[in-house]
């Protein structure tokens, strides 16, 4: 996930925030309330592909704030906001431990996955395996297709450089691969094309964004392109099948979009997570801390899946009972793409 330009949503995301602090104010919760979504209306890059009214919506929730004037109707309140918000960018970190940390989106109502197990891969489905780094691992199939697994697009270009030198020294001999994106975090749209960059030898538009710069909900940067170009001394041009599911998230998304630019790839598996935007966090009066998204991201045809998520050419999903006994129809299906 992106914090201008990258940062994963968890607690430690405090580490590497953006925090924009103003002047001490009023810390009562109905003006915490307000701060919020004022805030929000002001900052939300969404906003221009979501059906939503954000004002109808404020003055709702903000009875109760009014009326109960307690942090529990605030923490309520302003979690009833985010799930109308539906962005997994989008979440809430109370300082007071009797309100847990909230995450909007389809990842923040899932919690966890239970589709998809890398010892599973490892175990049943590759016939070697190279450990690269923390998250990223390179591996061949029986049946000589290559594999390439990515918990992340985070490790700096240079690293995701030498990971692909290593693979496709690896994997020349092989007749297609697997690039599984399963619970892959995101990170940084730069090595998101870069990765794509050494897939082709041809020059590809890949996805546009813009930035909110300003409180009108038509502020934003022009839009700046993103580009596919060859990278790297070498290119692997054989045959591609993408595995994506509802934790593929935010550059690990843009990525998938990459990929989809070069005719030779088919994805399989599940829709994305739909969080594609940058982000910035931010800090209430009373110390709480908040994300939302800035941006605004789309493809090369301009369509956003802000909100939805990237969809798969074939869909297929696992389950745990599938997972459980040692089996995965989604990288079953890919080894027959490829057979073809």
């Amino acid at each position: 996930m992106k914090l201008v330009f990258s940062c994963i949503i968890t607690l430690s995301l405090i580490s590497c925030d953006k925090t924009l602090l103003g002047p001490e104010e009023d810390n009562s919760p109905l003006n915490n309330y307000d701060i919020f979504c004022k805030d929000v209306k002001e900052m939300y890059g969404p906003f221009c592909v979501k059906k939503l009214n954000w004002d109808s919506l404020t003055i709702e929730f903000r009875k109760d704030v009014e009326v109960q004037n307690s942090e529990s109707a605030l923490y309520d309140a302003i979690k009833s906001l985010m799930i109308h918000l539906n962005d997994n960018h989008v979440s809430l970190i109370p300082t007071n431990p009797d309100y847990p940390f909230f995450q909007s989106g389809i990842v923040g109502r899932m919690g966890t996955f239970t589709d998809f197990s890398l010892p599973v891969i490892e175990k049943n489905y590759l016939k070697e395996k190279v450990d690269f780094a923390q998250g990223l691992m390179y591996g061949k199939t029986e049946d000589n297709y290559g594999y390439l697994y990515l918990s992340h697009v985070a490790a700096g270009i240079k690293s995701f450089e030498k990971f692909l030198d290593e693979a496709f020294d690896f994997l020349k001999e092989t007749d297609g691969i697997i690039i599984d994106l399963r619970n892959n975090s995101g990170g940084n749209d730069n090595e998101a094309v870069y990765i794509v960059g050494r897939f082709t030898r041809e020059k590809h538009s890949a996805y546009k964004f813009r930035l909110k710069n300003g409180p009108g909900e038509n502020d934003f940067t022009p839009f700046y392109t993103y580009y596919i170009e060859p990278q790297g001394k070498t290119q692997y041009l054989k045959k591609i099948v993408v595995l994506t599911h509802r934790f593929t998230i935010s550059a690990a998304e843009t990525l998938t979009m990459g990929f989809k630019r070069l005719e030779r790839t088919i994805t399989i598996g599940d829709t994305t997570s739909g969080a594609f935007s940058d982000m910035i966090t931010r800090e209430l009066p009373n110390g709480w801390v908040y994300s939302i998204s800035i941006g605004d991201w789309r493809d090369y045809r301009g369509i956003s899946y802000e909100g939805i998520g990237y969809p798969p050419d074939i869909v297929i999903q696992n389950d745990a009972a599938d997972i459980e006994p040692g089996f995965d129809k989604v990288f079953d299906r890919a080894k027959n793409v490829l057979g073809k």
